[in-house]
């Protein structure tokens, strides 16, 4: 039943994108943009605002002193949608653990085009922990300021006492970005 209900999420995000970058409109001059990614695989120039936050996010990931990320990989989906996918060596106080994070990042023409599409998820999963808008710290970094429109939704599968089933997903909206991320631990 969780694989069933996995495979639907992923097929809706999947389709969500396509949709996405469907329906935005922007100025394709063919170029390729200078971004911080190690690939990319759209020949079309990036939403530069979202090329901001995702270096961003990228920069507080590198520079968080609990973990040392060991690998970066970055698609463009298409102009405002991109996919991260990072590993990282995270420190505790007993020990070490390898995770893996994919997230995906989509920018909208308005923070209340993002509302309605996250409102078009299928949430049913996940639990709203949290709508404080000090918790966009990449979102204040790039644009300056906190975000009128924050939600944090969040939901474990699994356990991690078996990180092979083990797996946290997250969406979060910051006004017109909104981000869905899968974290999995490989060594614990």
């Amino acid at each position: 039943m969780q694989k069933k209900f996995l495979i639907t999420i992923t097929l809706v995000v999947i389709a969500s994108l396509s949709i996405a970058g469907c329906t935005t409109s922007t100025n394709n001059t063919g170029q390729t943009s200078s971004a911080t990614s190690s690939t990319t695989s759209a020949a079309s120039q990036h939403n530069a605002s979202l090329e901001k936050y995702i270096t961003s996010y990228k920069t507080v990931q590198y520079s968080n002193s609990s973990q040392r990320v060991t690998a970066w990989k970055l698609v463009w989906n298409n102009n405002t949608s991109a996919h991260v996918t990072w590993t990282a060596v995270r420190r505790q106080t007993n020990g070490t653990e390898t995770v893996t994070l994919d997230r995906t990042f989509i920018v909208f023409p308005t923070a209340q085009v993002a509302t309605n599409y996250v409102n078009r998820l299928n949430l049913t999963a996940y639990t709203l922990v949290s709508t404080n808008p000090q918790n966009a710290a990449v979102y204040k970094n790039v644009t300056g300021h906190t975000p009128q429109i924050y939600k944090e939704y969040a939901w474990t599968q699994g356990s991690l006492s078996n990180v092979s089933s083990y797996r946290a997903h997250r969406i979060e909206q910051a006004d017109n970005i909104v981000a869905a991320e899968t974290l999995r631990v490989l060594v614990s």
